[in-house]
Order: structure tokens, then C-alpha cells, then sequence
């Protein structure tokens, strides 16, 4: 194994210019469970895990590492990845580096005795990540509603890296823009920002005026009752990973217009995204982080 080595695991299109990167930096590049990347010279392939895994103690798992929660995320031309045979694999000279991982996987990668380098964590990397995630939710919203956001009355859901970045990309452009958010002292940064803080007692009020609702967060925020408050063109953009902010069947529960959209800039930004991901990767393995 080489210390400026490293091995890609499956993925979309991130983890492909993120191999491009890492290679013009000097790493040696080695990609496993990805036939469809347009591979570049220099760049290694393989189909065997075990060649995979032996040729470098730096590993770079996809985003999601996981759709099914049993395999690895990975092209469908590819045979099944299990994630648990990946974990037997592993040994404690391995560093396993992924954006985030469910806590099923981090108890699997300790067992292993695996180090993790978790880059999603990076603010240099949320924050870039955040401002990809808005550019691509902007053209989906554009893309899939019937009205011009001029019009249009927007609620955000959550103002973390990613609601914050969403929210400074669409407040010049629609006709108002409110957020719901618990923490106290991200409500009074969504104020100073131009940003209308709704509170409870407000849902009566603000929810039947929405036009658009942007979701950030992994979990429920509106119950029934408050779904029905909304107008029935009210479309539902749900940005959240899993478990999402709403049922997978809002469509069909509450005639609403709704849309699940993860892993924006996988599909929109890959190119930059990737590139973001590289340059996290060589920042952490450079300051053995």
C-alpha cells in the first residue's frame, strides 16, 4: 500500500472527478464497482474488492454510501456490492473517508478498527457542498412549478449551512421568504438576513399563503393537521436526507404536489462537486486528520 494512494468505491459521477483530481494531485488512483466513469490515463480499474481494498490504506466510500442499507451505492450495471461483506474486508490499516454514515456502518468500520475521516463535517466542505445544493434546487424548483417565483411565497424548513445557502440564492426572487427553525440563535441570523422567522402560533396564518415549500430537515416538521392548512398548489420540495422531512406518499396523502431531491449536486454539479470532495480528501489525508 502506498501512503499516496487511494481507492474509490462505486458512486455517481462525484466520485469520478473526484478520482480526476486526487490523480492530478499525485495520488495513485485506483476506482472499484464504477464502469461507467470515463476513466482518464493514469487512473486504475478493477472490479475485485480484495485488489480494491489491498491497493491503498485510504478508501473514499460514495454519497450516500448506501440506498437499500444493505449495499454499496454503485452503477446498476454492477452486481451487488453487501456492505457487510466490505466491512470483513477492512482492516485497522485502512482509513475509511465518507461524507457521513449511518450508525449501523460507524459501529461496522469501529469493529474493524478502520479510522474514519469524516469530510462532511469540513465547513470549507458545507459550505461549498450547501452553495452546489442551492444552484441545482433552484433549477428543480424553476423546472417542476407552474408559476414565476416572483409570485411566489416561499417557506424553508431549517437554516443550517444548507437552508441558509438556499435561502440567499431565493430571497431576491420571490415574493417572500419565511423559515421555520427551532435554534434560537439561527432564527435571529435568518432575521438579520431578511428572512421572516415563523413561530407555532403563525402556521394558521403563513401556511395557506405558501406557494413553495423547501424542506432541509431529516425529520418531521408539520404534522396532518398542518399539511391540510396548506392550498393544494402548494408544491413540496423535499432537500432532506434520509429520513426526509415528509411520508413518501405526500403526493397521494394530502394531494400535494411533492418532490424527494437528494444528492443535488451529484446530478446537477458533479464536475465541481467532485472536485470539492477531492480537495477535502487531500486536505484530510495531508494533515492525517
Amino acid at each position: 500500500m502506498e501512503a499516496s494512494s487511494i481507492t474509490i468505491l462505486g458512486g455517481d459521477l462525484r466520485q469520478c472527478y473526484a478520482a480526476e483530481y486526487l490523480a492530478s494531485q499525485g495520488f495513485a488512483v485506483m476506482c472499484c464497482h464504477t464502469p461507467d466513469f470515463p476513466y482518464q490515463p493514469g487512473i486504475s480499474r478493477t472490479d475485485r474488492l480484495t485488489e480494491a481494498l489491498g491497493h491503498s490504506e485510504l478508501i473514499l466510500a460514495p454519497t450516500p454510501l448506501t440506498r437499500d442499507g444493505a449495499n454499496l451505492l454503485q452503477a446498476e450495471t454492477c452486481s451487488p456490492c453487501p456492505l457487510e461483506t466490505l466491512w470483513e474486508k477492512l482492516t485497522p490499516n485502512h482509513r475509511f473517508a465518507a461524507a457521513s454514515l449511518p450508525a449501523g456502518c460507524l459501529n461496522a468500520l469501529e469493529a474493524a478498527g478502520c479510522e474514519i475521516l469524516a469530510y462532511g463535517s469540513l465547513p470549507f466542505f458545507q459550505e461549498q457542498n450547501a452553495r452546489l445544493t442551492a444552484e441545482g434546487l433552484l433549477a428543480e424548483v424553476i423546472r417542476l412549478t407552474p408559476f414565476a417565483l416572483s409570485s411566489a411565497s416561499l417557506l424553508l424548513i431549517g437554516y443550517g449551512c444548507c437552508g441558509a445557502a438556499i435561502a440567499r440564492l431565493f430571497l431576491p426572487l420571490c415574493r417572500n421568504l419565511h423559515v421555520i427553525e427551532q435554534d434560537a440563535e439561527k432564527r435571529s441570523m435568518a432575521k438579520n438576513n431578511g428572512i421572516l422567522p415563523v413561530s407555532r402560533k403563525e402556521f394558521a396564518k403563513i401556511l395557506p399563503e405558501c406557494q413553495i415549500i423547501i424542506n432541509t430537515v431529516p425529520a418531521p416538521v408539520l404534522d396532518t393537521a398542518q399539511l391540510a392548512q396548506l392550498h393544494s398548489s402548494c408544491h413540496i420540495f423535499d432537500n432532506a436526507s434520509a429520513p426526509f422531512g415528509f411520508p413518501e406518499h405526500t403526493t397521494e396523502i394530502c394531494l400535494l404536489p411533492y418532490y424527494r431531491i437528494p444528492g443535488i449536486p451529484g446530478r446537477f454539479s458533479p464536475a465541481s462537486a467532485g472536485k470539492i470532495v477531492g480537495k477535502a480528501i487531500e486536505r484530510m489525508a495531508e494533515h492525517a486528520i
